[in-house]
């Protein structure tokens, strides 16, 4: 979150345009309007739109809870709140422009990446849910280890970055700042929600 900040501030200071790695990455991953990777990268624009990313959200909590997991439906619910508010709140502070020639339209500021943001909180809010639920122990709740449900995570993430860049509406930089934002949302609610249910002993946080 620092590099996200510091990186916004020089932004909103200095209001340059993209960065050389933005121009270069841009004209990289274009894709021509009506082609197959356009369809495919407006069809994960629209799944992980807010609606899409809401209703997601929404159902994966419903599951949850349908299943007893009350710790995990509100580590994802915080984590996806917690991910909008920081998004919303960087963009309404840096002001960044989108890019102009947009295949795909879309308004609001540019910094960060709200689609990459919702693709990192719920993909890593969920991943490290079932990396909790797979590795942690009761005699040490706090512990983590690898589980590869991360490895799908990041393939969700990556996919969502590449559809908001060939879309060409959002820079690089954009997209990179939205997952950091989204993973950090991740981290800071699965903790939050283990400090809470290590604190309380409570037997609806600890499952």
């Amino acid at each position: 979150m620092l590099l996200v900040g510091a990186f916004g501030l020089w932004l909103r200071l200095t209001r340059t345009g993209p960065t050389p790695l933005d121009v270069w990455w841009a004209h990289l991953v274009k894709v021509p309007l009506d082609s197959v990777p356009y369809w495919v990268a407006v069809t994960l624009a629209e799944v992980g739109g807010g609606n899409g990313a809401m209703m997601c959200t929404a159902l994966a909590a419903a599951i949850f809870i349908l299943l007893r997991r009350f710790r995990a439906a509100v580590v994802i619910v915080t984590t996806m709140l917690l991910g909008v508010g920081l998004s919303e709140l960087i963009k309404l502070l840096v002001e960044r422009a989108r890019p102009g020639d947009q295949l795909y339209s879309s308004l609001g500021y540019s910094y960060p990446s709200g689609h990459s943001m919702g693709a990192a909180a719920l993909a890593f809010g969920l991943a490290l849910i079932v990396t909790r639920a797979a590795t942690s122990t009761r005699a040490d709740p706090l512990r983590l280890h690898f589980h590869w449900s991360l490895l799908l995570a990041a393939g969700w993430v990556l996919a969502m970055m590449w559809s908001r860049t060939a879309l060409q509406v959002h820079w690089l930089t954009d997209t990179i700042a939205g997952v950091l934002v989204g993973l950090t949302a991740a981290i800071l609610a699965d903790a939050l929600w283990t400090w809470i249910g290590v604190r309380t002993r409570s037997p609806l946080l600890l499952r």
